[in-house]
């Protein structure tokens, strides 16, 4: 009954979830998307442009940098959403970290905390220093790249509501997480590109977000 009326309400572009007896809908069909990419230039984005730059309408990452960089969107913070992206693996290990906020102690500029829709165990969730023990890195770390196709674009859409996430990879759901941390919860933050390092090169398109607003949570689902 669960998995009937997950797909049920996706196709009819809502979204419900049900994580440990407990369950949260969204959203209101008249929501606008938000896009955050223009296809054009990185107006609206923060990042180092030896790393970052927009090729034939899409973001590409590529650089000589030897450690993790970020591509932020600071315009918006967004706390309950669903996020779509389109991404192309072409090399190495990358991400999209959502809930983002700016992260300074390593002096390092253009680095985000937050949590992480891999690009490397596709689809995993990984917490880049939302913690001050750094002990939560990979909370999720089960990939599924058997649905990602390599030589062509693929699709992300992570769902956030409440301390509930969930991601999918080209239409199927392959992650589900609670986060009853009370020191790693992010509830709200920017979104941001990860670049992981010099022997990575990634791309990404079409990102955009609808704003949600959280329902009733109902113990019967």
């Amino acid at each position: 009954m669960k998995n009937n009326l997950i797909r049920k309400i996706v196709s009819c572009s809502l979204l419900a979830m049900a994580v440990a007896g407990t369950s949260f809908a969204a959203a209101d069909q008249t929501e606008e998307w938000i896009h955050l990419f223009n296809g054009k230039n990185l107006d609206g984005w923060v990042g180092d442009p030896e790393v970052w730059r927009v090729v034939d309408g899409h973001i590409e990452g590529k650089g000589p940098s030897q450690y993790k960089q970020y591509l932020s969107n600071t315009n918006h913070v967004f706390k309950n959403f669903i996020l779509e992206a389109k991404f192309f693996p072409v090399k190495g290990n990358s991400g999209i970290n959502y809930r983002s906020h700016t992260y300074t102690k390593n002096n390092r500029p253009y680095e985000t905390s937050g949590y992480q829709c891999d690009i490397g165990p596709m689809g995993a969730l990984y917490d880049i220093y939302t913690t001050s023990s750094g002990g939560r890195y990979g909370i999720a770390k089960k990939g599924h790249n058997h649905l990602v196709d390599d030589n062509g674009w693929n699709t992300f859409r992570i769902v956030a509501v409440g301390n509930k996430l969930a991601h999918y990879i080209n239409g199927t759901l392959v992650m589900e997480f609670v986060d009853n941390d009370p020191e790693g919860l992010r509830e709200k933050g920017f979104i941001a590109l990860e670049h992981h390092d010099k022997k990575v090169t990634v791309w990404f398109k079409d990102i955009r977000v609808q704003e949600l607003k959280e329902k009733g949570v109902s113990d019967e689902f």
